[in-house]
């Protein structure tokens, strides 16, 4: 009896130590091989390939952000050109605003000098008048006395207005904002102003 109990107790254990050492074999090469096949179909299956057909449809799903298109060339040479824009129009109307403060002093020189002129020729007539005994060379002196005063008389004017066209530059020079150094390079060196004696006895 004691005997056949023992039979039924090992007989189920030493079934159960077969199995576990069949269990614990590796499996064969072709088994790994089919597992393998079987893990990359499921991978295939759960994860779907994104292309640009189907990237559409996943929009709220990811998040999808774009590359910022590159710039062309047409674009960039404007960007250029707007940033030297500034610089360049300030050059033009620095060289504008030169050329007419060039103008007004030439003009104020002119006047200037034609004041001069026309001192040194008063003089001479006042010098032949008085040399002369001749009535008629004297009248004919005198007459060219009064032509000449009329013409320092508008002479004046001219300087006058010569100089205050040139304040008139200045004067819109510092609105516009220019530096009182650059407008002292714009204005120049000025020609001073002889005074005419128009008086029979200088």
């Amino acid at each position: 009896m004691v005997l056949m109990l023992l039979v039924l107790f090992f007989v189920p254990t030493w079934a159960m130590a077969q199995e576990s050492k069949e269990t614990k074999k590796e499996p064969s090469l072709a088994e790994l091989a089919r597992r393998e096949r079987e893990r990359r179909a499921n991978i295939k299956k759960e994860v779907p390939v994104i292309t640009n057909a189907t990237l559409k449809n996943l929009k709220g799903l990811v998040s999808v952000s774009e590359a910022p298109a590159a710039p062309s060339q047409g674009e960039t040479e404007a960007e250029t050109e707007t940033e030297t824009e500034p610089e360049q129009t300030a050059e033009k109307d620095l060289a504008s605003r030169k050329a007419e403060f060039d103008e007004a002093r030439m003009n104020l020189k002119n006047a200037v000098n034609r004041s001069m002129v026309l001192q040194l020729k008063i003089n001479d007539l006042r010098n032949a008048y008085f040399r002369e005994d001749d009535g008629t060379t004297q009248a004919r002196i005198q007459q060219q006395l009064q032509g000449t005063l009329q013409e320092i008389e508008s002479n004046k004017q001219e300087v006058q207005a010569a100089r205050e066209a040139l304040q008139k530059l200045e004067n819109e020079a510092r609105k516009e904002g220019l530096q009182p150094g650059t407008i002292r390079e714009l204005v120049g060196e000025l020609p001073k102003e002889e005074t005419i004696s128009t008086s029979p006895n200088q």
